[in-house]
């Protein structure tokens, strides 16, 4: 039978935390609780239990908080069934400034072929024109800025190009340092050495190394600076609010089979419906190519899909039977499901 899930709050202090937020400050993301549990427990216990390919650190996550008052954990979480709901402030700022595309493209994320035909892609895509400021998306040292001609930082020399990367450690409050890689660039602004803030100017988008056309290649590495430490960076940013994408939210998710393992390359339909049950947007994500690709330390998640209009989703897909799910994101929020086939 078709499931629907409605989304209860837990206070008003769930509702005003999902809200996009430009602070800085800093307090502890609580471990995110299991997918059946009521919404008034949250236990010690990570959200799934699949191994994951980063090694899992403390469950102590520093994060930018919503306000300067510390929540509790059950003020954080709202869940029912199969999905959570959760303030997203992120632990990074996005690579590109105002004025230019800061949306990631979704016909390339991260742990996809793309079309078929690509390499499996570790980081995701701006798409922005040739010359446009690249900025440091958080505070760190220029581990590395020049050409990838004679390192291999990606499966092949010569695959990024002109790059920067920007070593970022304690970030998020692990004990694995986090770097974040710059790529294609057209011209650098920085050297080996150099501390930056986050924001500042550290390159220009340009089109060099393996690239078809002008764009910023990002990627988030945890644990060492190696494309296969990379992590899916859509789940390191905040959910974007700008002038062209006011109020949007990210959907994250495992598909588990049977036994308990996530399903690889596996098709989802994700239809965003008006208040009234009209179909309004329709997205097709996937579920990361390979079983076993590196994950979120803190949610083991194999699909992500950022930067759309918060509101009311069903998300449906057919294994021998069809499963569907209804749910609502609110601005500012992660939500996040959890299947397991039956």
């Amino acid at each position: 039978m078709p499931k629907s899930i409605s989304l209860v709050f837990i206070g008003i202090l769930v509702i005003a935390a999902c809200q996009p937020v430009r602070s800085q400050v800093e307090e502890t993301l609580p471990p995110l609780p299991s997918a059946t549990a009521a919404m008034t427990e949250i236990p010690d216990e990570i959200f799934v239990d699949v191994e994951l390919s980063v090694e899992k650190p403390t469950l102590q996550a520093t994060m930018p908080a919503a306000t300067e008052e510390p929540q509790s954990e059950k003020d954080q979480w709202a869940c029912e069934e199969d999905f959570c709901l959760v303030d997203w402030p992120g632990w990074l700022e996005r690579p590109i400034g105002e004025g230019a595309s800061r949306t990631i493209d979704r016909s390339y994320p991260y742990g996809s072929r793309g079309d078929g035909s690509l390499d499996l892609h570790y980081g995701v895509e701006f798409l922005n024109g040739y010359g446009t400021p690249v900025l440091a998306a958080q505070a760190g040292e220029v581990v590395f800025a020049g050409t990838d001609d004679t390192i291999k930082l990606g499966p092949f020399y010569a695959y990024y190009g002109i790059v920067v990367v920007v070593l970022h450690s304690g970030l998020a409050g692990i004990d694995q340092d986090v770097y974040t890689l710059y790529a294609h660039l057209s011209e650098i602004g920085v050297a080996e050495g150099d501390m930056v803030a986050a924001g500042d100017e550290i390159g220009r988008v340009g089109a060099s190394g393996a690239a078809y056309g002008p764009h910023l290649h990002f990627e988030v590495r945890v644990g060492a600076n190696d494309y296969t430490d990379a992590v899916n960076p859509v789940l390191w940013f905040a959910p974007l609010d700008d002038h062209n994408h006011p109020k949007t939210a990210t959907l994250a998710g495992v598909i588990l089979d049977r036994g308990g393992t996530p399903v690889p390359k596996f098709s989802l339909t994700l239809e965003k419906r008006s208040v009234t049950g009209e179909v309004e947007t329709y997205y097709y994500p996937e579920t990361y190519f390979p079983t076993g690709l590196n994950a979120h330390f803190l949610l083991g998640e194999n699909f992500a899909v950022p930067d759309i209009p918060a509101g009311e989703y069903r998300l449906a897909f057919i294994a021998e039977r069809m499963y569907e799910y209804s749910f609502t994101l609110e601005p500012g929020c992660m939500g996040f499901i959890k299947i397991q086939l039956d």
